[in-house]
């Protein structure tokens, strides 16, 4: 199996686990540091896969963006999310 392959479903595992409570309480980070905003919810296709995170950003949080979790790294441990 190619290795991109295998990191694809490794970023799909590790967004599921953050789905499992809809992605809220996550904070999102850019590629440079940067805090973009926090999870609020992920949407998953028909097969039950994660595929998009709901991430509300700007000052008071009322802009909303789509993120693809094939372009996302998570770490559990400081319920962080962070754009590759």
């Amino acid at each position: 199996m190619p290795e991109a392959a295998i990191h694809a479903q490794t970023n799909v595992g590790r967004a599921r686990a953050a789905a499992t409570n809809n992605g809220s309480g996550y904070s999102v980070y850019g590629p440079v540091g940067h805090k973009i905003g926090n999870a609020e919810s992920v949407f998953a296709n028909s097969d039950g896969e994660p595929v998009y995170i709901r991430v509300r950003k700007g000052l008071f949080g009322t802009e909303t963006v789509l993120i693809p979790v094939q372009f996302v790294e998570t770490d559990e441990v400081r319920k962080t999310l962070f754009i590759k």
